[in-house]
């Protein structure tokens, strides 16, 4: 009998496959028009505690990837999990503050966050990471910044 570590299939690595984070997109695209389609904005609080989850306790505990990932063929193409957790943090962000606009009762700021994490999820659904275009124009300024 062998002690030797088999690696699951969820364990932490520098990349995730696409399939994963495919599914987790769709799980906040689905969020989203549930929410919109029954004009209950506080829908909106389960992908923030899902994603809150995910950032905290890794992959492994995000519902969506466990939900929808198998929704899509498995993928030997991966994202990077530096860029993944830049993205995770502006869907935090995008669904915190959407969240706290409808508290306020500020429906246009909130409409507007929504729309804004929306186009993200639709265009990264698509092929085109926004998240991580930010984040290559972030570190190309604090790059500058370093060497001027």
């Amino acid at each position: 009998m062998s002690n030797q570590l088999l690696r699951g299939d969820y364990d932490c690595v520098d990349e995730v496959p696409l399939h994963r984070v495919r599914g987790n997109q769709l799980g906040i695209l689905l969020s989203i028009v549930a929410s919109v389609l029954s004009q209950q904005l506080w829908i909106l609080a389960v992908p923030l505690i899902i994603q809150l989850i995910s950032r905290s306790y890794g992959v492994k505990y995000n519902l969506f990837v466990r939900l929808f990932s198998p929704l899509f063929p498995v993928s030997s193409r991966t994202e990077s999990r530096e860029l993944l957790r830049f993205n995770n943090l502006l869907a935090i962000l995008f669904l915190a503050v959407t969240l706290t606009a409808v508290l306020f009762s500020s429906m246009t700021l909130a409409y507007i966050t929504l729309s804004m994490l929306t186009i993200a999820v639709v265009l990264a659904l698509s092929g085109f990471c926004f998240g991580c275009f930010v984040y290559f124009q972030w570190k190309q300024f604090w790059a500058r910044r370093r060497n001027a």
